[in-house]
């Protein structure tokens, strides 16, 4: 199954999917709303026998302010993007699901995508190319250390063994 989302920077999320193991695929860009917003977005495949959707979900919700309408929610819409309309029905299932953990209302939707564009190579995988970079270390990387916290057991050995300080 392919998915996208949105809700923060796409350095960020494509950081934060890049590192769950089940994931795979995992591409940042612009992704063509249906009243044809053009918003950042990562676009990536669910391996659905290792990573549930509503896993998934739940990091994507554990990784932006879900529960905020800001004021950039505009162009940080917090949405998940079936590929497929015929999984519109289970991404919002797994949405109401991983939801009902938080207290405040979840902003976050489930909406159908029309087109995603993805970024220049150049700029792929931009944190675990660059971890040294200003934004990558006082941005991307305290997401990735909550991550780290709260889903040890969905993350890629390598994301794991790096975010713990172990090298090879």
């Amino acid at each position: 199954m392919y998915l996208a989302v949105s809700g923060t920077c796409y350095w960020c999320m494509e950081a934060i999917f890049n590192a769950l193991k089940g994931v795979s695929n995992v591409e940042q860009g612009f992704l063509v709303t249906e009243d044809r917003k053009h918003v950042e977005a990562v676009l990536f495949r669910i391996d659905e026998e290792e990573i549930s959707l509503e896993d998934v979900i739940r990091v994507h919700l554990d990784s932006h302010a879900c529960t905020s309408n800001h004021s950039f929610r505009e162009s940080y819409p917090s949405a998940v993007y079936p590929t497929n309309t015929a999984h519109i029905d289970k991404c919002s299932k797994a949405l109401e699901s991983a939801a009902s953990d938080y207290v405040k209302p979840v902003v976050t939707q489930v909406a159908p995508m029309v087109a995603f564009y993805p970024t220049p190579a150049r700029q792929q995988n931009y944190f675990w190319r660059n971890p040294a970079k200003p934004f990558c270390r006082r941005v991307i990387a305290p997401k990735m250390d909550v991550l780290k916290e709260l889903y040890p057991q969905l993350l890629s050995r390598n994301a794991f063994a790096y975010l713990s300080g172990e090298t090879a």
